[in-house]
């Protein structure tokens, strides 16, 4: 279970919740063209991770995602972060601390920076990028536990992201202009390399949430390839609220033994009213 759980953090939370860059014929998903950002500074979202085997249901882990402002070399930029930990009891046998932190444009989620530090049992990767658009390249040095840093250069490409850059770039979506059953192909960047699946945009959908409620939500799917940890010919599936903030509230990833979930915990800072929330009654 713990080296499922490790995967399917990385693989799952990051790849999944930030599914939405790179379309058929090498477009973009189309983003929103008014202007209106889906997020501000000061914004804070925490979901809980739990693993689900047969009636059992475990909280494993939780995300926090925060996101800000601040100049970097001269430019006003978006910089945000994502922290996941085990929770105290699986610190016991499988202790994880990830941390990433992007940062970008304020305009168009252009990256510029990117930093990841991953804490997982024995493992332990640290990626440093930065972005070189007019070479067209993402210089990175990247280093593991067990081996010297490496400096290498990725391919960059309009819509490649790294996980957390790519995740900002998901809230951007233009909603109202995708069409259910429409497949899309994923770019990102991670480690060494940019790694590509395949989004298909499902529809609406009323999703309730354990300890929120009701909320109005689009619903996607991601098809992962399989191997040793997912069953394969198997969609991972996502929801992002459907209203202003585009804020991500639910995943579940079908795993070879059981099934990983996440779900929004709580939400503060939000840029708009949280209209999507159709109603609030909680159940503990």
């Amino acid at each position: 279970m713990m080296k499922t759980l490790r995967i399917t953090l990385l693989s799952i939370l990051l790849l999944g919740m930030g599914a939405a860059a790179f379309a058929q014929g090498g477009k973009c998903l189309p983003a929103r063209t008014d202007g209106v950002d889906p997020y501000k500074s000061g914004e804070k979202i925490v979901f809980n991770i739990s693993y689900n085997w047969h009636a059992v249901q475990t909280d494993v882990a939780k995300g926090v995602l925060t996101v800000g402002q601040e100049n970097l070399n001269g430019e006003k930029v978006w910089h945000t972060a994502l922290t996941m930990q085990t929770a105290p009891f699986f610190d016991v046998f499988f202790k994880i601390r990830e941390t990433f932190e992007s940062w970008f444009a304020l305009k168009g989620v252009e990256p510029r920076k990117f930093h990841r530090d991953s804490k997982e049992g024995d493992y332990h990767a640290i990626n440093d990028y930065i972005y070189d658009r007019k070479a067209g390249k993402i210089h990175a040095n990247v280093a593991y536990w067990d081996k010297e840093q490496e400096s290498i250069d990725i391919p960059y490409g309009d819509c490649t992201y790294d996980v957390t850059a790519l995740f900002y770039y998901a809230r951007r979506m233009d909603f109202p202009n995708l069409k259910p059953g429409t497949v899309y192909k994923v770019s990102i960047a991670i480690d060494k390399e940019v790694q590509v699946a395949n989004l298909t945009y499902i529809g609406k959908e009323n999703k309730y949430i354990r300890g929120i409620g009701t909320i109005a939500a689009r619903k996607f799917g991601l098809s992962l390839k399989k191997g040793e940890v997912f069953e394969g010919n198997q969609d991972a599936y996502l929801w992002f609220s459907d209203d202003d903030n585009r804020v991500p509230i639910a995943f579940m990833a079908p795993l070879k033994v059981g099934a990983m979930n996440g779900r929004l915990a709580s939400y503060s800072g939000l840029a708009h009213d949280f209209t999507a929330l159709i109603s609030s009654k909680k159940v503990k």
